[in-house]
C-alpha cells in the first residue's frame, strides 16, 4: 500500500460473528448498532486528504455497510488508496464480484481475518462460514487485486500455519501472521506456543510472512 498520511474509519458496528474476545461480543446489547454515514465519510477525507484509507473495525466489519460498494467507488474516482480488513463471511459471490470490480487502483488491498482452515477456524471466528471466506480471496486473486489473509495464531491453529502456507501460495494469496496480545493469563486455553507471542517476536524468532 502506498506511504502517507492514513485515515482510519469505523464503517460499521454490523457483523454477524460472535469472537470471544470481540468488545462486541464482551459487551453485547450495551452499544447501538450503526453505520457511518457515506456522506460525512466522504466529508473526512476532502478534509484530511490521506494517502490511505483503512476500513477495520473495533465493533463491525466493513462489508456489512449497506453503501460500502457505493463508497470504494467514489475512494477508487478520487484516487485515494483503500484498505478493507474483514473477515469475508456471509456475502454471495456476486457481491465480491461487484466489489472487485469498483476499483482499479493496484494499490488497494483486501486483508482477510480467517484464523484457521475449515475445521478450526470456528473455533474462535464464531460463525464464520470459512468456504465463503475462502472463495471470496480466492475471487480477488482472479480479478487481479491485492488480496492478504490474515492469519492469528492461536492453541487450536498453530498446528495448520505450513498447510495453510501452502493453500495461499497454491492460490496466489499472500499470507500474514498478525501476533495478537489479548490472552487473559499464560493458562488462556487460546493462547499459542510462545514462539508465536508478541514479546517472541519482538526478539525477532517470528514475523509477518
Amino acid at each position: 500500500m502506498n506511504t502517507g498520511m492514513l485515515l482510519h474509519l469505523e464503517m460499521s458496528k454490523r457483523c454477524i460473528l460472535e469472537c470471544p474476545k470481540c468488545p462486541r461480543t464482551i459487551h453485547k446489547g450495551r452499544y447501538t448498532i450503526d453505520d457511518l454515514d457515506i456522506n460525512h465519510a466522504k466529508e473526512l477525507v476532502l478534509k484530511t486528504k490521506p494517502k490511505n484509507v483503512i476500513m477495520c473495525g473495533n465493533l463491525g466489519d466493513p462489508i456489512y455497510h449497506p453503501n460500502l460498494i457505493e463508497f470504494t467507488k467514489w475512494l477508487d474516482n478520487s484516487n485515494h488508496a483503500f484498505a478493507i480488513h474483514t473477515n469475508g463471511s456471509g456475502k454471495k459471490l456476486s457481491w465480491w464480484e461487484e466489489l472487485y470490480d469498483s476499483y482499479v487502483n493496484k494499490y488497494n488491498e483486501m486483508w482477510f481475518g480467517v484464523d484457521g482452515l475449515e475445521d478450526t477456524a470456528h473455533k474462535y471466528r464464531v460463525g464464520i462460514n470459512w468456504q465463503q471466506s475462502f472463495d471470496a480471496m480466492c475471487l480477488g486473486v482472479k480479478k487481479g487485486k491485492q488480496v492478504n489473509w490474515q492469519w492469528i495464531p492461536f492453541s487450536f491453529n498453530e498446528h495448520q500455519i505450513d498447510e495453510a502456507r501452502k493453500l495461499a501460495k497454491d492460490n496466489g494469496i499472500n499470507l500474514v501472521l498478525r501476533l495478537s496480545g489479548r490472552w487473559d493469563s499464560k493458562n488462556d486455553p487460546l493462547r499459542p506456543s510462545n514462539k508465536w507471542l508478541p514479546e517472541e517476536a519482538h526478539n525477532g524468532n517470528t514475523k509477518e510472512i
